[in-house]
């Protein structure tokens, strides 16, 4: 017999498989440009993804396939985020620039 709770899994579940190959083409551009030519929010992601993997790193493919499923579901939560950050008055995390920023553009840096 399938529960309500079965369903709300299973789409969670789809939504993480949905989101991952975004997440790891999101990743491959930030971590593939020079720091120098990102804007300071990807930069700032670019950091933040450098210093995850050197902690799943100790896992080896293990670790990274986990990376992957996390960063997916962390995507699933953005909108909660940003809403509470305005719920409580605080300031919205930076966001992509779009403009000149190479990891939004996906060209190819200057060589």
């Amino acid at each position: 017999m399938i529960t309500s709770w079965d369903v709300i899994g299973l789409v969670y579940w789809l939504g993480i498989a949905y989101q991952a190959p975004r997440v790891l083409k999101r990743w491959s551009l930030i971590t593939s440009c020079d720091p120098i030519q990102l804007c300071d929010a990807c930069r700032d992601e670019r950091r933040e993804v450098i210093h995850e993997a050197d902690q799943y790193e100790v896992w080896g493919v293990f670790g990274a396939a986990l990376m992957v499923v996390l960063g997916a579901a962390r995507s699933c939560y953005k909108p909660f985020i940003r809403a509470s950050r305005r719920a409580f008055g605080k300031e919205s995390l930076p966001t992509c620039s779009k403009g000149s920023c190479l990891a939004y553009t996906g060209g190819k840096a200057a060589a």
